[in-house]
């Protein structure tokens, strides 16, 4: 399956989805091939143990190219990572018309567009996402970048790739947490901009999708939804002045959430687990300021609970939650601004919570312990 869309000024990124993309990456590599000078590989070193044979075995113009490897994890979306990573190609003859691939997941996708994006002031890139977090969001879009700290992202640019190649294979050398991470991104999109792919979600029997024993199909379709409803968004505001923050839903409280857990257990939450305990606190929210029904607002906590389990907060973890959201991209004034639901489908971004409203959210979500 291709999807060809627009998102980028005058940019047109072929995605290619399925089982048989690597078919479609020996084309589209062949198509290069008189342009390209150097081909080059980053990747991490379990990716590299289970994704990189299989791809150079079936795409033969890989097979020498030039592997970079970073460990895997946030501490690797880094300027320090970045800066080893520019000073590595710039040693091994990287020129304007070097190509680079991300071969990984969100940390290598995200980290690999922005070294490519800035290097030379811009090299091509392209993206072959081995996680389900990466395959449903962050390699569509064109956003890359690093952490400063513990704040995600906070250093960036918008810019696509050349191609995107989604081969649905890889979903079965992740175990059930990594796909639960994923997961969570299909359900974010669902309900910030699609009531029809939500009532799919609540009919699907999720531990079939989790535990890799679902038919191939089912996960592409789900793909295949995700990316064509995120790039319908992108290719309105691809830099993000409006319409695409609502791909926000879930991410102020989750991005707290994912800098707690790291603070105190060394060793944050998924990504997509600390989205989905985000949309439990901003769907609380949403009954409060934009007109949630409470009972569509329940079933969003029967569809995480309990795919997603509990992390309990103490007092000093709200008042770092709330000096944290303080700091992030979405403070204005006295307030922070959420993304929130009016109905599955249908959300508001911009909506400022005052902090008493923040607090009201942690107080709901303390009741769901049990």
């Amino acid at each position: 399956m291709q999807l060809t869309l627009n998102s980028g000024p005058g940019k047109n990124a072929g995605i290619f989805i399925g089982s048989s993309v690597f078919h479609d990456l020996n084309n589209f590599l062949g198509n290069l091939s008189s342009a390209t000078s150097s081909i080059f590989i980053l990747t991490e070193p379990k990716i590299r143990i289970c994704c990189l044979g299989p791809l150079t075995a079936l795409v033969p113009d890989l097979y020498n190219a030039e592997v970079l490897e970073v460990q895997g994890g946030e501490k690797s979306k880094s300027l320090e990572s970045a800066e080893t990573l520019w000073n590595t190609l710039a040693a091994k003859g990287a020129s304007r018309n070097s190509l680079l691939i991300n071969l990984g997941g969100g940390v290598v996708t995200d980290l690999g567009g922005f070294v490519a994006s800035t290097f030379k002031r811009g090299i091509p890139f392209i993206h072959i996402p081995t996680s389900l977090l990466g395959m449903v969001d962050a390699a569509i879009g064109g956003k890359t970048g690093v952490n400063l700290g513990d704040v995600k992202n906070q250093v960036g640019t918008f810019h696509d790739p050349e191609a995107i190649f989604i081969h649905t294979g890889f979903l079965r050398t992740l175990d059930p947490d990594e796909q639960r991470s994923g997961f969570a991104e299909i359900i974010k999109i669902a309900l910030a901009a699609d009531s029809g792919l939500w009532k799919r979600l609540l009919s699907i029997p999720l531990k079939d999708l989790m535990n890799n024993t679902a038919d191939e199909s089912a996960w592409e379709d789900l793909i295949s939804a995700s990316v064509a409803l995120k790039y319908r968004i992108v290719e309105q505001d691809f830099r993000e002045q409006n319409i695409r923050e609502i791909l926000n839903f879930g991410h102020t409280m989750g991005h707290a959430f994912e800098s707690l857990s790291m603070q105190k257990n060394g060793k944050p939450l998924s990504h997509g687990h600390a989205i989905a305990l985000g949309m439990i606190c901003e769907s609380y929210l949403s009954s409060l300021k934009t007109g949630l029904d409470r009972k569509l607002r329940d079933d969003i906590i029967r569809m995480i609970f309990p795919e997603y389990s509990y992390f309990p907060l103490q007092k000093e973890d709200r008042d770092f939650m709330m000096d944290f959201m303080g700091h992030d991209k979405k403070r204005r004034g006295s307030g922070i601004r959420f993304t929130l639901l009016r109905e599955p489908g249908t959300a508001i971004p911009g909506v400022t919570c005052s902090p008493e409203e923040i607090a009201s959210s942690f107080d709901f979500y303390s009741t769901l312990e049990s």
